[in-house]
């Protein structure tokens, strides 16, 4: 079919729904919230709309209800000591990441979600957080089964690391209203495409709910 016999408002709504319809893996027992780049580079670019503070707020009430619970939190920060740290295609063209040098007041997490104490940040070079980090190693320590994943931008760095993680059989709850793509419609695609073949998309509103369930359970326990 051409694409200029397309609507893309239907397709739109068309991936939508099939997103909706597809199965989910289900949640872990031990989760842990990975945030992805959310840098001042990332979220406060001249590109950048209204969906990115949405995004960065939603993910604040996140994080409130993940530490409440006593859930691991893990930031992913890009940080390069070399711009040819990158990889090749970021080194031919303009990119964001030039902003991600070591020390650049860019590379400081957005002050709406900024690390609390005992929060665990992860350094990476390129789009995947799996990748010649000690991420990997981190989850095996703190016993997660589960990445809840915030982060931008979803089509990206964040597609990216929740593929590594699927590729290590780890359950994967992508958070809609805590993502961000200022690329809309590959924003739109990526969360089909991650829902369709690497994990769950989930709303805030049940994630919200399941670890405030996890947080009674947990006290509960401690009680007893």
């Amino acid at each position: 079919m051409s694409t200029e016999s397309l609507d893309w408002n239907q397709e739109m709504a068309r991936i939508r729904q099939l997103r909706a319809e597809r199965p989910r893996v289900g949640p872990g027992a031990s989760p842990a919230v990975v945030v992805v780049d959310f840098q001042k580079a990332f979220v406060e670019h001249a590109g950048c709309g209204p969906s990115a503070a949405a995004a960065l707020r939603n993910t604040a009430v996140l994080l409130d209800a993940a530490r409440a619970a006593g859930i691991p939190v893990i930031y992913i920060k890009m940080i390069l000591d070399d711009l040819e740290d990158r990889m090749l295609a970021q080194r031919v063209r303009s990119s964001l990441t030039e902003r991600c040098l070591r020390g650049n007041p860019w590379t400081e997490i957005s002050s709406v979600v900024e690390p609390r104490p005992g929060d665990h940040i992860v350094e990476k070079t390129v789009a995947t957080a799996f990748y010649k980090t000690r991420l990997d190693e981190l989850l095996e320590e703190l016993g997660t089964d589960e990445l809840v994943v915030a982060g931008t931008s979803t089509s990206g760095c964040v597609r990216a690391t929740v593929m590594d993680a699927a590729y290590r059989s780890y359950r994967v709850s992508v958070v809609e209203e805590c993502v961000d793509d200022f690329r809309t419609l590959s924003g739109e695609v990526s969360l089909w495409d991650m829902q369709d073949r690497f994990g769950d998309v989930v709303g805030l509103s049940e994630t919200l709910d399941r670890f405030g369930q996890l947080a009674a359970e947990r006290a509960e326990a401690v009680r007893a």
